[in-house]
């Protein structure tokens, strides 16, 4: 994590190395207003002192500190970033991501990067070793089409990312491609992954998901293919590979069991998947295996 502590201004960066940070989430600057943190699934306050919920004693920041965080976390090469920053996020290295608003620059409708930064959301990658574990004899044995579903910021890519290192253990030594189209399961540094994978895992990362579909399939020829935050565009995709028999480890955001069962792009994939886990809310962190039929398994 040293890279996070030197892109933050010194004053916060002295009071973040103070906290334990596998509990930390995320930490929001926003011009002028006091700096934010999601600590253990809870939001507070950056103080002097370490965590508030008065706002009064947080740490102000400033729109110059927040620009020049930006630029250091870019290594003062704004441009080498540019197709990141046109997707609302910048990726400095080791899975570190960084949501930036300000004003937006356009071209041809397109837009092309960000001015004025106003806010950014840095999010801290974790590796939880062996959290899918207890569940991998539902999962594993024999394989199958898993989709993980949970509020965002609530452990997907960390369950994910556990899931794919438990494949090494199995008997047959699957394959397993990953699509890491943001570089936060795999967090690569000089095509080296900072997290364990496993054994048996090819990683590209930076490629949208439709390259990896199309081309590396055929090329790579993955027992499983894993991908992170599915979406609309996916579903073809999604049901072509399935046919082919490569397994599927993917992600998609979603509150409750109801409030999937309702979205319109989930209602298209539903014959894809034997298991769903869903990873619960800030106030419920347990995790549920269900069936294609929505029955719970791990009662």
């Amino acid at each position: 994590m040293q890279n996070l502590f030197f892109i933050l201004p010194e004053q916060i960066a002295c009071v973040i190395k103070r906290l334990n940070l596998n509990n930390l989430q995320e930490i929001r600057l926003r011009a002028e207003k006091p700096v934010a943190v999601l600590y253990n699934f809870k939001t507070y306050f950056l103080s002097n002192d370490g965590l508030t919920q008065n706002s009064n004693k947080g740490i102000v920041v400033s729109q110059n500190q927040v620009e020049n965080t930006f630029f250091m976390a870019c290594q003062h090469s704004v441009h080498s970033f540019m197709d990141q920053i046109s997707n609302g996020f910048i990726m400095p290295c080791g899975g570190l991501r960084i949501g930036v608003c300000g004003c937006a620059v356009c071209e041809n409708e397109k837009i092309v990067s960000f001015k004025d930064i106003s806010s950014l959301n840095i999010r801290l990658p974790h590796e939880v070793k062996d959290c899918s574990k207890n569940f991998c004899k539902f999962l594993l044995h024999p394989l199958k089409n898993i989709l993980i579903i949970s509020p965002p910021g609530m452990g997907k890519t960390t369950f994910l990312r556990d899931l794919i290192y438990q494949t090494s253990f199995l008997n047959e030594k699957p394959n397993v491609l990953v699509s890491d189209e943001r570089n936060e399961i795999s967090g690569c540094i000089d095509g080296v992954s900072q997290y364990n994978l496993g054994d048996f895992s090819d990683v590209i990362t930076m490629a949208n998901k439709k390259f990896v579909f199309k081309n590396a399939i055929r090329t790579m020829m993955p027992d499983i293919l894993s991908c992170d935050e599915i979406c609309n565009e996916d579903l073809d995709w999604l049901h072509d590979i399935s046919k082919n028999g490569t397994r599927l480890f993917c992600t998609m955001h979603g509150r409750s069991i109801n409030d999937i069962k309702t979205n319109a792009s989930f209602l298209k994939i539903t014959d894809i998947f034997d298991r769903y886990v869903f990873l619960g809310d800030e106030k419920n962190r347990k995790i549920s295996v269900f069936d294609g039929d929505f029955k719970r398994l791990d009662l």
